[in-house]
């Protein structure tokens, strides 16, 4: 037997991950209830069929808050097991980049551009009746975002091997544009080889993955054009006011005039209280004298 899981990443988180522990907590309540239900059902088809028309995505027949439920359900243990680790390792890494109420509106809508693409790869589009649900479409959503914000980062991942009564473990390295790349192409492949070959059965939703994933590209490219356009509307503040500060002036006070100074030496005067109040400046290009406190920003 031998499987390989990624266990951690290059990047030491600021703030503690609230909305990834609270979506983690969410997902394993959610699960929890299920498993009450099918087990007070005891095999009642009426309940069980209840549940998974209720809160799994069925696109023939879900209500529009099924699209959001349906991130939330999940078929057995290891299938939530698998995705709260994927969510925990990158989701909480974008959590830490983008801020906490980003992110729960980029998980949301990440999971609702799973579900339509789920939709899309599905032969029977709007009229198929297979349920679909899990968090993979959302987490695959923070692997998109993840490989924009930190693609030179390190995926660590472990090995286990069993060879009849002998084990082998171990841990390596690959970087994140490589592994996220590799399993985007790999749900791609098997998104369009399963619409191609009209598949309309049960199984892993390679479309949902395919789907998240982009809508976590497209999100955090948004992001990063606009946080590029605040950061050089900042500098160019900060230019203005360097500039407005070396600006030379004249000031006149008590029937004489002093000068010139840069405003910065003005402002620092008026501080220190070795220019009046009431002074006046000058400064070339300016019609006549103005009021020195024009000069210090108003509060």
């Amino acid at each position: 037997m031998f499987f390989i899981i990624p266990v951690g990443v290059e990047y030491r988180a600021q703030r503690y991950p609230v909305v990834t522990f609270t979506l983690i907590g969410i997902n394993t309540v959610v699960y929890l209830i299920s498993l009450f239900v099918d087990w007070g059902a005891r095999g009642d088809p009426d309940t069980l069929t209840w549940w998974e028309q209720t809160f799994w995505l069925i696109p023939q027949h879900s209500h529009w808050y099924a699209y959001f439920t349906s991130l939330f359900v999940h078929a057995g243990f290891f299938h939530l097991l698998g995705n709260l680790i994927y969510l925990f390792l990158f989701g909480s890494c974008v959590e830490d980049i983008i801020g906490r109420w980003r992110y729960v509106i980029f998980y949301l809508l990440g999971g609702l551009a799973a579900d339509f693409a789920y939709i899309g790869f599905n032969p029977e589009h709007f009229s198929s009746e297979i349920p679909m649900g899990g968090a993979s479409g959302a987490v695959f959503t923070c692997m998109g975002g993840f490989v924009l914000l930190l693609p030179k980062r390190r995926v660590e991942f472990k090995y286990f091997l069993w060879l009849v009564f002998r084990a082998w473990s171990n841990e390596f390295f690959l970087p994140a544009w490589l592994v996220m790349s590799f399993w985007f192409l790999q749900d791609l492949f098997f998104a369009v080889l399963s619409y191609l070959a009209k598949h309309t059965g049960g199984g892993v939703a390679f479309g949902a993955h395919v789907g998240g994933f982009a809508g976590g590209l497209l999100m955090i490219l948004a992001y990063k054009v606009v946080s590029q356009r605040h950061e050089l509307k900042q500098e160019k503040l900060e230019e203005q006011a360097r500039i407005a500060n070396q600006r030379l002036v004249y000031l006149y006070e008590g029937g004489s005039q002093a000068g010139p100074f840069t405003v910065r030496q003005v402002k620092q005067m008026l501080q220190l209280g070795s220019v009046g109040q009431d002074a006046l400046y000058w400064s070339e290009g300016m019609p006549d004298w103005r009021p020195v406190l024009e000069l210090v920003p108003q509060r």
